[in-house]
């Protein structure tokens, strides 16, 4: 009983754990793609740094590059340990399947072997013909002619299967030292990275020594980042305040029209149902006032006066199924995943139900709202200092003043402001609001429908002189998320 469940355990050992461990981790592929896109990254990072880190006005956007360029050095080394992390488990899981391979073949050996000592111990002719003549018919012989092939073929399956357990078994070797190579490399460059990404922290400290000579400046520029970022949330909610009052207005006028066409439908039936009421008592009274002894006559009368009851009693049964069943009720929506994703305004129409689904369906895949430029400013908090920091509610892109600015989902223009120094234009996708801030001009109307990749703007001139744009993505929820996470890779 005990070798039993060992046997199964060492099943279970094989097969299902190894499945759990592909289960939880990215692919090589996907490892390496994303290895790619960061290095282009750092590589675009670098580049902007060259242009700004020796103008002494530009030193807070050289702090915040420098930032970038360590957070995505940390997502590389992180990377690299997840790369290392896939080898390891390879190379455990090929270990295995080398050991299982060499238990097969020995296994395979061993029978191939007795089935050739066996055969030499009864290679006599002689043998061979005395089984088959001393079959006891016709058809018993080719029964056992068939035997003699069948074990002949059995012999040669064995072979066969023999070389191809050595061939697999030969791949494995080679994939597990190729792994154990991989992983010497991956070694390297974790190492490699690490030592960038001190260098990195050392240029980061060089720079807050210049930051700590202009402190006075960088504070100032600092507070006026914060005094926008708050105005422009001031003018987000009273515009997301009165589009909402909006919607329900429209909403409230539209149940309005439908519950007027139900009321004038429901007189309706009821006036048919009095009416018919009417008609069947007049043609009960006319049935009864007829002669006795004009039976036809009378039996006719009775009939109609029957039928029209009967029209007056499904009239009035429409007229209650009517009322019953048009009780309106607020349009409420699921989640593709089933989750109750309660009731929202702006999904109170398919069209609006619509953009929501498909904003919903895209995350992840967005396409980027311009075609270049790099981010100098990650969304959340950027701790510049011990005692500065920015705080974001979208993602800061640097790149040339005037480039077009795009809509990244199909929805509909909602707001259109200019707050002095620069232009933002919101565009809701039913219960989601791109905003794209920054703009020097805008080229959208509110209440236009855009598609995605439709232009909104161009980017303005920031506060060095240089282009910058700002773009935000708000939830269902009114929340400001990461927009980062709604885009494709680049």
């Amino acid at each position: 009983m005990n070798r039993i469940i060992s046997k199964i355990l060492t099943l279970l050992f094989f097969f299902i754990f190894p499945v759990a461990i592909f289960c939880q981790q990215p692919t090589r592929e996907e490892l390496n793609k994303q290895k790619q896109q960061i290095q282009k990254e750092i590589e675009a990072l670098n580049a902007s740094l060259k242009v700004v880190q020796n103008d002494k006005s530009k030193v807070l956007k050289t702090v915040s590059f420098i930032n970038n360029k360590i957070e995505a050095r940390e997502r590389l080394i992180n990377n690299i340990n997840k790369e290392m992390k896939n080898l390891d488990d390879d190379i455990y899981l090929k270990q295995i399947e080398i050991y299982r391979l060499k238990k097969e073949l020995d296994t395979l050996k061993k029978k191939y072997a007795q089935s050739v000592v066996y055969t030499y111990k009864n290679r006599n002719n002689y043998q061979y013909l005395n089984f088959l003549f001393s079959a006891k018919s016709f058809n018993d012989a080719l029964k056992r002619v068939s035997v003699l092939k069948s074990y002949r073929k059995l012999r040669e399956a064995e072979a066969n299967t023999i070389n191809k357990t050595q061939i697999d078994l030969g791949k494995n070797i080679e994939q597990l030292n190729q792994n154990r190579e991989n992983k010497k490399g991956a070694l390297v460059s974790q190492g490699e990275q690490l030592q960038v990404l001190e260098l990195d922290k050392k240029e980061k400290d060089q720079a807050l020594q210049q930051l700590r000579g202009q402190e006075k400046e960088v504070n100032a520029q600092i507070s006026k980042r914060e005094k926008q970022r708050r105005e422009i949330n001031n003018s987000i909610n009273a515009a997301i305040k009165k589009e909402a009052a909006e919607a329900e207005k429209r909403e409230r006028d539209r149940l309005a029209k439908i519950k007027a066409a139900e009321a004038e439908k429901r007189k309706q039936l009821e006036a048919e149902a009095t009416a018919a009421k009417a008609a069947a008592a007049k043609a009960k009274a006319d049935a009864d006032a007829k002669n006795k002894t004009d039976a036809n006559e009378k039996a006719a009368a009775e009939a109609k006066a029957k039928r029209l009851e009967d029209d007056a009693k499904r009239a009035e049964q429409k007229s209650v199924t009517y009322n019953a069943e048009t009780t309106i009720t607020p349009t409420k929506t699921n989640y593709p995943n089933g989750k109750d994703r309660g009731i929202s305004i702006f999904e109170s129409t398919p069209e609006g139900l619509k953009f929501s689904l498909d904003f919903e369906s895209n995350r992840g895949r967005l396409p980027w709202p311009v075609s270049s430029g790099n981010i100098c400013g990650r969304f959340g908090i950027e701790q510049i200092s011990n005692t500065m920091k920015i705080e974001r509610d979208g993602m800061i892109i640097c790149l040339p003043v005037g480039t077009p600015v795009k809509s990244v989902a199909d929805g509909q223009v909602s707001a259109v402001e200019d707050m002095g120094e620069y232009k933002y234009v919101m565009v809701r996708h039913g219960r989601y609001i791109t905003i794209y801030n920054r703009l020097g001009e805008s080229n959208v109307t509110v209440g236009q429908k855009v598609n995605a990749g439709t232009q909104v703007g161009k980017a303005a001139v920031g506060d060095n002189g240089e282009g910058e744009f700002e773009f935000r993505v708000m939830n269902g929820s009114k929340k400001f998320v990461n927009p980062e996470g709604w885009l494709k890779g680049r």
